[in-house]
């Protein structure tokens, strides 16, 4: 990915008078920077509604004791402009499982972690009886090895199993407790499990090796909370496909699906990168902390346990931003992309923390489009290999190049991030 030396400084003259405006933290410069980096996409700035887009970068400004110093910049951030999160709600999902068996453990529940077999029971439609798992390494469910699969390769199952856990109360009410208000995950991506399952939940139980009760948590009928939609308008498309998969004229209502605002999923995954030198309401432990933080920038082949076979799982199979899903074997050593991706209807979202450790580069990139031509949705015919994923992996490639040229004061030590050697 380093550039060569001639290509470097052809692209340093070039882009200087933009790289004095952006330190002002100018939007409309940032929108121009875009357009010159990315002209072929020109058709997508210049319908920016059409496409539903929204870019947020973050450029970061260590000082002398390593402290992160933040700019942002934004495309057509608006959080009313509905775009469908899809599997990005993992990453929420699993800091708050964790913080969730931190806190039961400090509870009088002594002997319960992330490790602990978890069996899930099931007494109500839509509900599955859990006390296997064939992926982990002793084939026995968790909490860590659930996260594990969501992370490497956004495995809705094991979300569904998480949600369960979590219900669908205590996420709102933690969500909103550390500053999300308008979040909602009121789907738990379970196939088939249509109105309102999600609102309730299964038995759950933890136990010990010895295979007793650490902690039980009894069957929930019903959500308390009212969730109401907290955008205006959340219809997409001109046609959509019902539940039974007939085309219906008008528009999907999105309002009973999940919703994450862009600058939401942003935010929560700038807390997590830099929760050190951050005041949040998170409670992630360290140890929990960097494994998110492993687990996200893994590469499908580097688990052990679960593990991934080899073309199935390639090493871009969830990486949008610098590779557009596109790239079997990511040779780089030093650049690893610490991110969530999402997509569904057409929607492709990512929201990364990009590092490279050898040119001690990073940045916060997050990018959401939607690439229906037809406004078809729910056909599966949308233009992501054509259109989605290509701008994604440029935007990405802009960025990181500009990021490489760019000049640091204090140029940052990343080495809490290199887990992988």
């Amino acid at each position: 990915m380093p550039l060569s030396k001639k290509a470097s400084l052809l692209l340093c003259i070039l882009l200087l008078p933009l790289f004095s405006a952006l330190a002002q933290n100018d939007q409309q410069t940032f929108h121009t920077y875009l357009n010159t980096q990315l002209p072929q996409y020109k058709f997508i700035f210049d319908n920016k509604i059409k496409y539903r887009l929204q870019i947020i970068y973050i450029r970061i400004d260590r000082d002398e004791a390593n402290v992160p110093h933040f700019t942002q910049f934004s495309f057509n951030n608006n959080p009313e402009l509905f775009f469908y999160c899809a599997s990005t709600v993992k990453l929420p999902a699993s800091m708050l499982a964790l913080e969730k068996i931190e806190s039961l453990n400090g509870q009088n529940n002594p002997g319960l972690t992330r490790k602990s077999e978890m069996v899930t029971d099931s007494v109500f439609y839509c509900e599955h009886h859990i006390s296997k798992d064939t992926s982990a390494e002793n084939g026995l469910p968790s909490i860590e090895n659930y996260i594990k699969k969501m992370l490497l390769v956004s495995d809705n199952v094991a979300f569904s199993r998480v949600y369960e856990f979590l219900t669908c109360d205590y996420i709102h009410t933690q969500l909103a407790q550390k500053g999300f208000p308008t979040m909602r995950m009121v789907n738990k991506l379970d196939a088939g499990c249509m109105g309102d399952t999600s609102k309730i939940a299964p038995p759950v139980y933890f136990l010990s090796p010895k295979g007793d009760t650490v902690y039980h948590q009894p069957f929930i009928q019903k959500s308390k909370l009212s969730l109401p939609c907290p955008i205006a308008n959340a219809k997409v498309g001109k046609i959509h496909h019902d539940n039974w998969d007939r085309k219906v004229p008008g528009p999907k209502d999105f309002s009973l699906h999940n919703y994450i605002p862009l600058d939401n999923l942003t935010g929560i995954l700038k807390e997590l990168v830099f929760m050190p030198y951050l005041k949040t309401q998170w409670k992630l432990n360290t140890d929990d902390r960097h494994f998110l933080l492993k687990e996200m920038g893994m590469l499908p082949r580097e688990s052990d346990w679960p593990r991934y076979s080899f073309p199935t799982y390639y090493d871009s199979y969830k990486k949008y931003l610098l590779y557009g899903s596109t790239v079997p074997k990511i040779k780089s050593d030093s650049v690893r992309s610490f991110n969530i991706v999402g997509q569904a209807y057409g929607f492709l979202t990512d929201c990364a923390y990009i590092v490279d450790v050898k040119n001690k580069v990073e940045f916060l990139l997050a990018a959401t489009i939607y690439v229906n031509e037809s406004e078809d949705v729910g056909s599966g015919n949308y233009q992501t290999h054509k259109t989605g994923l290509p701008f994604l992996k440029d935007l990405g490639t802009a960025i990181y190049k500009t990021e490489l040229l760019r000049k640091k004061q204090f140029p940052p030590d990343l080495s809490e991030f290199n887990f992988y050697n």
